[in-house]
């Protein structure tokens, strides 16, 4: 037996067992579990196409079905984007993305319409080389494998530039490395899988080969992502206590800090009087050094009290320190007041601020200007 012909059922199995793994095992991925509905989404998609390859390559599966999960590609890059954003805290306008997804489905949608449901998937394949429907499915395919390929480059971007609330040690350091190629490998492999699919449809002799082959870069990249994923938690992004692995937690919950509110109390006053705030790189570390206690028991203390996270406790200072500036009689531009008041951009400025008060800082500026 050809040893392609493992994988595309090794490709569905393990698959499914990270899927498994990612929704009931907490790992690096934190509380938040709209990231691991999201990862879960993207690697199933992987998983059924897996699947529909291995059932089209040994004709087990009904025409009508043969090739749909086709259709569920472009959601790819999509998902892969946004489970970088929801990893790392970063801010996405959902609002502003559903539209134009829902567009870009319905264009999809427009293209496959006069697919012929009595072909199987290489039938189809092969009866697209003959007509001008097939140079539109092409171009329509190297569109969206470019979008994917671009929202996957985006995401990498995304997390390279993603401050961390935490200072890493040397170890630490090595694995944020690895993530980093990790994504990058990521993004290769989607790229493979382009090639291998223009090849499969140029030779159609060798259709299944492609088919196989594609499958085993599935496998591998269900291997890359069940690495990444345990080896480098999400607390270092978000600092929240909850987000620490299940046996961290236990452990400090067990600690001498049973009651973390004369600690919280230390934090906001050395926070406050030093103005530590305005430093807009400012880490778990910083205060933890400065206090003498753990990283842990920092975050902890802020979880508790504050019913935040450190993000938000922080912003929350620099926020009143805004306000004051805003309502000057001659206040410096908005931008210039984000960057003294510790935020590194007008966005992430004008994001903290609607959240804190539900207002922009511009409404905030003209509903409390001063009379003259």
């Amino acid at each position: 037996m050809n040893v392609l012909s493992v994988f595309p059922v090794l490709s569905v199995i393990f698959g499914l067992v990270l899927m498994i793994f990612i929704l009931f095992n907490k790992f690096g991925l934190g509380n938040n579990k709209r990231i691991r509905y999201v990862l879960s989404f993207l690697l199933f998609i992987y998983v059924i196409t897996a699947l529909d390859y291995h059932l089209s390559i040994t004709n087990q599966i009904p025409v009508t079905y043969s090739g749909v999960t086709y259709f569920f590609y472009h959601f790819t890059g999509l998902l892969f984007y946004y489970f970088i954003a929801l990893y790392t805290k970063s801010e996405i306008n959902t609002k502003k993305w559903v539209p134009i997804v829902v567009g870009y489905t319905l264009l999809r949608i427009l293209v496959f319409l006069p697919f012929d449901q009595n072909q199987d998937l290489q039938g189809f394949v092969a009866a697209l080389e003959t007509s001008n429907y097939g140079i539109l499915v092409l171009v329509e395919y190297i569109l969206v494998s470019s979008i994917n390929i671009a929202l996957m480059f985006l995401a990498y971007k995304k997390l390279k530039k993603a401050p961390l609330l935490i200072e890493l040690n040397e170890n630490q350091k090595n694995l944020y490395k690895w993530i980093k190629i990790i994504i990058i490998a990521i993004v290769f492999l989607q790229i493979i899988v382009f090639v291998t699919t223009i090849l499969g449809s140029l030779d159609i002799g060798n259709f299944n080969f492609y088919l196989k082959f594609e499958t085993l870069i599935y496998s591998i990249f269900f291997f890359i992502f069940a690495f990444s994923i345990m080896h480098f938690p999400v607390f270092a992004y978000s600092g929240n206590f909850e987000d620490l692995p299940t046996s961290t937690i236990e452990k400090y919950a067990k600690s001498s800090l049973s009651d973390s509110s004369d600690l919280f109390e230390k934090i906001k006053a050395i926070v406050n009087e030093e103005k530590m705030y305005l430093d807009f790189d400012l880490k778990l570390n910083t205060i933890a050094e400065k206090l003498d206690q753990s990283i842990h028991h920092i975050s902890q203390a802020i979880n508790q009290n504050a019913k935040m996270s450190f993000t938000d406790f922080i912003s929350s200072f620099r926020i009143e320190e805004a306000k004051k500036k805003l309502i000057e009689p001659k206040p410096d531009t908005i931008f210039a007041i984000s960057l003294d008041v510790g935020f590194n951009s007008k966005a992430a400025f004008y994001t903290a601020f609607k959240k804190h008060t539900q207002m922009t800082p511009t409404e905030f500026k003209k509903l409390y200007k001063p009379i003259d």
